[in-house]
């Protein structure tokens, strides 16, 4: 095979550096195209107000700590570095309760139950990148709770505790709440439109003064 001569390799050292610059300016392009994001997010949950229920020998309402949370989210970028989202977040606090007895026979027995503290945070948010990998983001907070005591009573005719489990939830005393979030978000992407990071956020209630949890999710965003 002959050399290319320095007319024909000229010709190609363009064409590769016309086709480099046309997919670095087509890179560039590509996030003034795509405003809407839409993120799924599911991991951890602390939920502070909810461990701090004390259980007694008539009232078993305390739940663990450390729950799940998941949810998604939608926002539309404003601006080089801004964008607005409506975001809902699900957490799951709970505790298996175990209250032994003396049956009638003389035997050790134990009646099961697990108890959930549920909250379905609805958010409004705006989200200020800080770096193209890292964001940090605040708003508006509607919570609704749906919360489960258990109420331990006397033996019935088998020996066995008769007890009764009450569900507060929307159905019957609207337990709902106003606050504000606030967070952080790290985020890289693994190709043109998906992205994959970690989110933390903290939940606080102004209407009752409490700082309800905190949440550390993974991420998966999908850009439109």
């Amino acid at each position: 095979m002959g050399q290319l001569s320095t007319s024909s390799k000229l010709y190609w050292v363009m064409c590769l550096a016309l086709l480099g610059y046309g997919q670095a300016a087509q890179a560039q392009q590509m996030p003034v195209s795509r405003r809407f994001t839409v993120q799924v997010h599911y991991g951890a949950a602390g939920n502070f107000f909810a461990s701090s229920f004390r259980d007694t020998p008539y009232e078993l309402q305390r739940v663990n700590f450390l729950g799940t949370a998941g949810g998604g989210e939608v926002s539309y970028r404003v601006g080089k570095a801004g964008a607005v989202a409506l975001a809902y977040t699900r957490s799951v606090n709970m505790d298996e309760k175990h209250l032994s007895y003396l049956t009638n026979w003389g035997t050790t027995q134990y009646v099961d139950f697990r108890l959930r503290y549920v909250n379905n945070a609805f958010q409004a948010i705006y989200e200020r990148a800080l770096t193209p990998d890292f964001k940090v983001h605040a708003g508006l907070l509607y919570m609704t709770t749906a919360s489960q005591t258990l109420y331990p009573g006397p033996p019935n005719s088998y020996g066995a505790p008769y007890t009764t489990i009450d569900e507060s939830n929307m159905g019957n005393n609207y337990p709902e709440e106003g606050g504000v979030v606030a967070g952080l978000e790290y985020s890289r992407p693994i190709d043109t439109r998906l992205r994959l990071g970690i989110k933390a956020r903290g939940y606080y209630l102004i209407s009752v003064r409490t700082f309800e949890m905190l949440t550390l999710t993974p991420t998966l965003s999908y850009s439109l």
